[in-house]
């Protein structure tokens, strides 16, 4: 009996950990520039995410750089986009697919420093939520629905190494949803 009311916490709390993601994704941010365009802070790579600066910095919607450790959704954090079509997905973009057998790639590289643009596609009818496991990169999140593709923009961290992710839904990550990005 307990570990029944455990188990539903933790889906609970999965649950609304995705719906924070989400409301903070369409609820704000950046001015929803469309996709290429060229705004005062940077370059837009996909609608309603974080532009990038001529200098290659993600730009957060407080104005300032983007802060990877900073809470998912806030002033400070690399924005992701709304849903959108795949055909909307920009060609340099990193591209996840996640469902109940995992991610796929499970594994990717980029450069350190550099910004990515990484869009996640629900290859399933679940709720899923791509988070990374060090603190460093906690404000890289990208909450999908069913069937939903989310991209966010960021900047890779300047340290060389491997960096774990998962989905952050309870039991996922147990399941198999999990993968690492490979910094050069």
């Amino acid at each position: 009996m307990e570990n029944n009311k455990k188990t539903i916490v933790w889906i609970i709390a999965g649950v609304v950990a995705a719906a924070i993601v989400i409301y903070f994704a369409v609820s704000g941010g950046l001015p929803q520039a469309p996709q290429g365009t060229q705004t005062p802070e940077g370059t837009v790579a996909v609608t309603g995410t974080s532009p990038v600066a001529p200098s290659g910095e993600v730009i957060a919607p407080s104005g300032k750089p983007a802060d990877n450790s900073s809470v998912p959704g806030s002033q400070t954090a690399p924005q992701q986009s709304a849903p959108l079509a795949a055909k909307e997905i920009p060609p340099q973009a990193v591209k996840l697919s996640v469902s109940a057998s995992g991610f796929s790639p499970s594994s990717f590289s980029v450069s350190a420093g550099k910004a990515v643009t990484l869009s996640l596609t629900g290859a399933d009818e679940q709720t899923h939520v791509f988070r990374f496991d060090d603190p460093s990169l906690n404000a890289v999140a990208i909450g999908i629905g069913p069937g939903q593709t989310r991209v966010i923009t960021f900047n890779a961290p300047d340290k060389a190494g491997t960096y774990s992710f998962h989905c952050d839904v309870p039991g996922h990550t147990a399941r198999g949803e999990k993968g690492t990005m490979t910094v050069r």
